[in-house]
């Protein structure tokens, strides 16, 4: 048997032909992907335009993405199926979601207080909670912000990490090497609100703090693999991911638009 067929068979089921022709190997798609995700990310935050409908159109583009590039099976096992979802799983996959959450506000406020190293001060000025707590009350701002904390980034952001990403490296590579690329990958998207900033004198970095914000979602990311993982599906994934978000939401309102 012809030893090329065999590695390359997994990944003919996985991605449709089309784009494997066009694109390459899954594992360099994947990588693809997660450059254009940074680079529109990046470019939103830093534009001197309001470009919000540009972020919501990459988030979009993530719901579209297994059904664009994978096989009816490539969807299977990236975890898009019913196998796997269980009141229990989804209810202990949110409660480890909401403890990282916490974990992660409670450690940036505990480090670095009300200083702009602060992650949870890159968060309040990324939600804009100074401007708007003078709009809305305390409840009122967490409803504003709840639907797309639940639904935006955690179904996108968990098919292309969870999913797509581990699948491709796991294919290329092994399941332990997927589980920290797509974690720390995870981790590294998120410089976009803590890490770079830009002021007169042109862009900066903060490096520790930064850093230390990237291994912290880069092990919160790995959080969420061992959900998909024990549950083999993407479903408890993201609610692990959503509880996070809504954690990590209200206490950023608690603590900054009261």
């Amino acid at each position: 048997m012809n030893p090329e067929t065999v590695s390359t068979a997994p990944q003919s089921d996985f991605l449709k032909p089309f784009w494997s022709s066009l694109l390459g190997p899954p594992w360099l798609i994947a990588v693809l992907i997660f450059s254009v995700i940074c680079a529109v990310r990046f470019f939103v935050i830093f534009s001197p335009w309001p470009l919000q409908e540009l972020f919501f159109a990459q988030t979009v583009a993530l719901w579209a993405l297994p059904f664009v590039l994978l096989t009816h099976a490539g969807r299977r096992k990236i975890g898009l199926s019913e196998q796997g979802i269980t009141p229990t799983s989804l209810l202990l996959s949110a409660l480890a979601g909401a403890a990282c959450g916490l974990s992660f506000f409670a450690l940036g406020m505990g480090m670095y207080g009300p200083s702009p190293d602060n992650w949870c001060i890159s968060i309040r000025n990324y939600l804009h909670l100074e401007e708007m707590r003078g709009l809305f009350p305390p409840a009122g701002l967490f409803a504003l912000y709840a639907l797309p904390a639940i639904f935006l980034n955690p179904i996108g952001e968990e098919i292309l990490f969870r999913g797509f990403i581990q699948q491709a490296f796991t294919l290329r590579f092994n399941p332990a090497v997927a589980t920290c690329s797509n974690s720390l990958l995870f981790g590294l998207l998120y410089l976009y609100i803590h890490g770079f900033w830009q002021d007169a004198g042109g862009f900066h970095i903060r490096i520790l703090s930064a850093a230390l914000a990237i291994f912290l979602m880069t092990c919160i990311g790995g959080v969420f693999t061992l959900c998909r993982a024990l549950s083999g599906s993407l479903w408890p994934a993201m609610a692990a991911h959503a509880a996070f978000n809504l954690a990590l939401l209200a206490a950023a309102i608690h603590q900054f638009a009261h």
